[in-house]
């Protein structure tokens, strides 16, 4: 079977076909929401922000045209929405959450540990590791000024490409680059001061 592109999904619900909404809202709802988590404070506040883009996206089907990607356009409407929050609440540098999972892993009692093989321990060290480096990539990520984190998450976790981003964020794909490269060389210098090797 062949899957039907998003531009003409889009198209199909101009003309009132509801399928094709969902099938739009089916594919695009998880990464639109991690879109919004990362860049809000609270998960309140990516969930209203993420509502509010379906809803204009409603108000939209009947005006839509293809003049570019589907997701371009989609979330060209998420970025401004975005951009409309900051504005209303004059904070520019809002802090992002990741959806990392801030688990503790648990570390066995000593009776416990005398029993593990050593293959369970180097899981069990390499798990506090990684866990660690999740939650230092999480405080870095929060340390990015707004625009640098937009950028980052939407090449990094969302897959878009420059000229992608920068048709989103209105900038020329040399200032987004410019973004994605300060970002990046801001949190490997974080990583690495977190981290002790600096």
């Amino acid at each position: 079977m062949t899957e039907i592109v998003d531009e003409s999904l889009m198209l199909q619900y101009a003309q009132g076909d509801g399928h094709a909404f969902t099938a739009l809202y089916t594919r695009h709802k998880d990464s639109l929401y991690r879109y919004f988590l990362r860049q809000s404070a609270t998960p309140e506040l990516a969930e209203e922000l993420y509502q509010n883009v379906w809803n204009k996206l409603i108000k939209a089907r009947s005006t839509y045209q293809v003049s570019s990607k589907f997701t371009t356009w989609l979330y060209r409407i998420a970025h401004n929405e975005l951009i409309d929050h900051y504005r209303r609440h004059s904070t520019e540098n809002k802090v992002i959450t990741l959806n990392v999972e801030d688990k503790e892993t648990e570390v066995p009692n000593e009776t416990e540990a005398g029993y593990l093989a050593d293959l369970q321990q180097k899981n069990i060290d390499e798990q506090l590791y990684l866990s660690q480096q999740a939650k230092h990539l999480k405080w870095c990520l929060k340390q990015l000024p707004r625009q640098q984190k937009e950028a980052f998450l939407l090449k990094h976790e969302s897959g878009f490409t420059l000229n992608e981003i920068a048709k989103l964020v209105g900038e020329s794909s040399e200032g987004v680059k410019s973004r994605i490269r300060y970002g990046i060389n801001k949190l490997k210098h974080c990583l690495m001061h977190k981290m002790g090797k600096v």
